[in-house]
């Protein structure tokens, strides 16, 4: 059996002072799980019950499914349809999800990996519950019968202990204040998405010049001239002669566009391919073995004298075209992702080589050098809002964390 946090001194409610009430799950709720009706008939899917598993177990509120059963396959499978307000547990699944909790906003049917447990309202409030259990997360999934999977069981479930408040008015005040922190969670969310969406779409304008700005004396900028990429663009090839003994700092360059970042610190002998050469920062790398796959980006200044393998192309700007800084936007753009595709070779979506000397004969229009800037400084603010809105879900996450722990110790 496993006995769950019970009240804490830290943090309550005016007014209340008695003391929680241990409790299995057993005796408050009702506890069951659901089924899968046979995939192989056509007549038991896409119908209009909603049918939920795990997937959608995410410490949330459950209001739409992915799948749907009709009433003659929840009727010929184990699968039952549970009411609105019932807590989900999720008894296994992929990764973190096992040990997770969800409501149910509308009555669903769910599959046999989800324990529906239906407390008795006139002991225990759903959302009460729900948080009580997410705040247990860990010790639930603790309780995890071993096997080549480690999952819950519906009796496990019925045997863990809770710790629950005698008057529901508590139990209501609590969840309101809970409620009422995630609400913000969710609004900061809904921002970050449309800001992110908004510059999406002004990425867009910008590089089809839909958007234009004008210099600091309020006049227009020359119109965008057009480039071969060799044109703006420098390949370097500082090589090194490197030294068994001496300590090297080497580099990668990750997917979708997010970054040069450090392999780690090896001496020469440790360094298989002895081909490398030495980067500077604000070089624009490019992983000929991965840039279809957004393998791009600049050197940091922590990464300045780090080192790379002739697998990767090296380049600086042509000052007089190009602020380097633009290039790093210019490259996260779908057109010039269709370049870097166009001008890979393989048979193999993972197995591709960037042919570099037909990337650099690629055209493209560029704007003067200080409208660069301009579009660079407008694109900095606006990361700088999404970045904002990015630590605000981070620190009420935080906050939202401590108080779990302090209600429920």
């Amino acid at each position: 059996m496993l006995t769950l946090a019970r009240a804490a001194l830290d943090i309550r409610f005016p007014k209340f002072a008695d003391d929680w009430l241990p409790e299995t799950i057993e005796n408050l709720a009702h506890v069951t799980s659901g089924g899968t009706p046979n995939r192989s008939n056509k007549g038991y899917w896409g119908g209009d019950i909603p049918w939920v598993t795990t997937s959608k177990i995410d410490f949330n509120e459950i209001e739409e499914a992915d799948e749907f059963i009709t009433q003659e396959g929840l009727g010929n499978s184990s699968a039952k349809l549970f009411k609105r307000d019932t807590l989900l547990i999720a008894l296994y699944g992929q990764g973190v999800t096992r040990g997770k909790v969800a409501i149910l906003k509308k009555p669903a049917a769910t599959n046999q990996a989800c324990a529906a447990v239906s407390f008795d309202a006139e002991r225990v409030l759903v959302k009460f519950a729900f948080y009580y259990l997410q705040r247990n997360y860990e010790a639930i999934r603790n309780i995890a019968n071993d096997g080549g999977q480690k999952n819950l069981s519906g009796g496990l479930v019925k045997a863990i202990k809770l710790h629950v408040p005698r008057n529901l008015e508590e139990q209501q005040k609590i969840a309101d204040f809970l409620s009422a922190v995630d609400k913000k969670i969710s609004l900061l969310k809904q921002k970050n998405a449309l800001l992110q969406q908004y510059k999406k779409g002004v990425m867009q304008q910008l590089f089809s010049r839909q958007i234009r700005f004008k210099d600091d004396n309020g006049n227009d900028f020359p119109d965008w001239q057009e480039y071969r990429l060799n044109g703006v663009l420098v390949l370097q090839e500082n090589s090194l002669n490197m030294l068994d003994n001496e300590e090297y700092e080497l580099i990668t360059v990750k997917r979708r566009n997010a970054g040069v970042v450090s392999r780690g610190v090896f001496k020469g002998k440790e360094v298989l391919v002895k081909n490398q050469f030495i980067l500077k920062k604000n070089q624009f790398v490019i992983s000929k073995r991965q840039i279809v796959h957004g393998a791009c980006g600049m050197v940091p200044e922590s990464l300045d004298g780090a080192i790379v393998s002739n697998e990767y192309n090296v380049f600086e700007a042509n000052n007089e075209k190009l602020d380097i800084h633009y290039f790093n936007l210019l490259a996260t753009t779908l057109d010039m992702k269709k370049a870097f595709f166009r001008n890979s070779d393989g048979v193999h979506i993972e197995k591709l080589l960037f042919k570099t000397k037909g990337w650099l004969k690629t055209k493209m229009l560029f704007p003067c050098v200080d409208e660069q800037r301009k579009i660079l400084k407008f694109v900095k603010a606006l990361d700088n809002k999404i970045e904002l809105a990015a630590q605000q879900i981070e620190l009420t996450q935080t906050f939202k964390k401590g108080l779990l722990q302090q209600m429920f110790v």
